[in-house]
């Protein structure tokens, strides 16, 4: 069987032609312009998506660059306000020992004062102890004066 070429033939061409015209220009156009802009969508979210882990990265090294910062500043101020601290306690030890040196100066003196004082009452005391027994062994009133070294012999001083 041969294929005849009758007004059928060409008719059924003809309509397939039309219908495969019809054909692209109502489904496949529309359908090739969907794939383009899938696509296009794609390449597009891919490249942000490139972009965004790239920012991400740049603003974790930002980030960690940042704590470096803060904690190298963190470091000096610490360190500064330690020294400062330590100059202070210095200034105010040496002003307390200042402060303890004059106070045990004062209390010598006073202790010295007061031993002076006491040395004077005994000595008059003594005086006055000698006196009355002298006066009362001789039996008359006697009134001898008693130096510093008479009295150092006789309290072993």
């Amino acid at each position: 069987m041969l294929i005849q070429i009758d007004g059928t033939f060409i008719i059924a061409l003809l309509s397939f032609l039309i219908f495969l015209f019809i054909i692209k220009t109502i489904l496949f156009k529309p359908v090739v312009k969907m794939l383009e802009e899938r696509d296009s969508f794609y390449s597009k979210n891919q490249r942000m998506e490139t972009e965004s882990k790239e920012k991400t990265k740049n603003l974790l090294n930002e980030k960690q660059e940042a704590i470096k910062k803060s904690k190298e500043e963190a470091s000096l101020i610490i360190k500064s306000i330690t020294q400062k601290a330590k100059q202070e306690a210095s200034f105010e030890i040496k002003k307390a020992k200042e402060t303890q040196k004059d106070e045990i100066k004062k209390n010598k003196e006073q202790l010295l004062n007061e031993k002076n004082f006491t040395k004077q009452e005994i000595k008059e005391q003594m005086s006055l102890f000698v006196n009355e027994i002298m006066s009362k062994v001789l039996n008359q009133k006697v009134e001898a004066q008693l130096d510093d070294n008479e009295i150092k012999e006789q309290l072993n001083i």
